[in-house]
């Protein structure tokens, strides 16, 4: 009777050690990924963000072995997508993709978000692009110039879009407001396909929006640009950048950046990041990115972590001086 208990107990203590060992394993990330991994794309299909994901998308999920699905959770200027993200159970099976200003400018303007950066691990740097001024091909204007005399000339009456509160394309419009002295309308959008379609319906005077949105419409003679933020585009020689038109050259870039949430075990940010960098050095990866008007500028998790941190402060003084905030 003591054998059989003593055996009882022997086969619980195993039983016990070999449940721990494999909670461990789980634990530790050895089985992950075992089933599809979600991107949550905090802006609406359509714009810059959505387009580069998607690019990636398919080569990310064989470089992980599992499906990997993208949803659209649009709102806030990015905001609501964030802010679901920040609160998913991390366990590497839903990421962020994000733009630079829903970390690097929103938490200025909107002091009462339910995230912050801290809530999050950056995974890595993905890919840069232009932002444009543009108009349709009925515009007026042939020049920024011509736009800055025009808005002089009738102080508040026109109107431009953007892809949201506090993305890129609203802060540079607001640079230049009181870099050449304008009193202009922001009419803001949940995605860059809808900033063309307003454009393009004529809701609006003109835009700023990066380049990959525009692309298609600027070959056919749709949209005019009338400036870049910075350096000449491939393909479009004539596109001057606003250094080239006298104004100082925007302090950031418009990026494409992968976030996790705080807590992911550490082998698991280790896996994702060995993917999604396999991923992203794909020479195919590479020149569909190019081909959509957008840069690789791939950076890894704790280098791009160094780099957000010393942008938001470079972007708090930019806005204070801007008088975009307090």
């Amino acid at each position: 009777m003591k054998a059989r208990t003593l055996l009882f107990v022997v086969i619980l203590l195993l039983s016990g050690l070999s449940l721990c060992l494999t909670e461990q394993k789980t634990a530790y990330g050895s089985d992950f990924p075992s089933r599809p991994v979600e991107i949550i794309i905090n802006f609406a299909p359509g714009g810059t963000l959505d387009l580069a994901v998607r690019i990636m998308s398919d080569d990310l999920s064989k470089s992980l072995g599992v499906p990997v699905m993208l949803t659209n959770k649009g709102g806030g200027g990015g905001a609501t997508g964030t802010e679901y993200v920040a609160r998913t159970k991390p366990d590497g099976y839903t990421i962020l993709a994000s733009p630079i200003g829903v970390f690097n400018i929103l938490p200025f303007l909107t002091p009462n978000l339910h995230y912050k950066a801290s809530d999050f691990i950056p995974l890595c740097k993905y890919a840069v692009t232009h932002n444009l001024i543009l108009v349709r091909k009925a515009s007026p204007y042939k020049t920024l110039a011509d736009l800055v005399a025009d808005a002089k000339q009738n102080p508040g009456k026109r109107t431009y879009a953007s892809p949201g509160m506090a993305t890129t394309s609203h802060i540079a419009m607001e640079l230049l407001k009181i870099q050449a002295g304008i009193d202009i309308s922001h009419l803001p959008y949940k995605s860059g396909g809808e900033v063309i379609t307003s454009l393009l319906g004529g809701q609006v005077d003109f835009a700023s929006q990066g380049l990959p949105s525009a692309m298609g419409l600027l070959r056919n003679g749709d949209l005019r640009a009338l400036a870049s933020s910075f350096g000449k585009i491939a393909g479009f020689p004539d596109i001057p950048s606003m250094e080239e038109l006298g104004y100082p050259k925007p302090p950031f870039v418009v990026w494409v950046g992968y976030f996790l949430p705080k807590g992911t075990p550490a082998p698991i940010v280790d896996k994702l990041a060995a993917a999604f960098a396999k991923t992203i050095k794909n020479p195919a990866v590479k020149k569909n990115l190019e081909d959509s008007g957008q840069m690789l500028d791939y950076q890894e998790g704790p280098a791009f972590a160094k780099f957000m941190a010393k942008e938001y402060t470079v972007l708090g003084d930019l806005l204070k001086k801007a008088k975009l905030v307090k």
